[in-house]
């Protein structure tokens, strides 16, 4: 479903993103903005942060082994989401 809205811009350039969008897009504090054929789109900014993204003990001494257990956890991750 299509909305629209009439967005003020302040003296340093800056609108206020509608909170009922920010809820809906999730937004909480970068978006992306585009500029192409004379038209803006703004779009949820999805943060590509790896931190925490695996977990592998730190015990262990050889850190190929740790890299191997933290991409088969992962990849069963992302196989059960599939």
């Amino acid at each position: 479903m299509k909305k629209e809205y009439l967005l003020s811009i302040d003296e340093k350039g800056r609108i206020v993103i509608p909170k009922e969008v920010r809820e809906e897009l999730n937004i909480t504090s970068k978006v992306k903005l585009i500029v192409e054929d004379g038209k803006i789109e703004l779009l949820p900014y999805i943060k590509k942060n790896y931190r925490g993204l695996f977990k592998a003990s730190l015990k262990s001494e050889n850190i190929d082994e740790i890299l191997k257990e933290a991409l088969e956890e992962r990849s069963k991750k992302w196989l059960k989401d599939i």
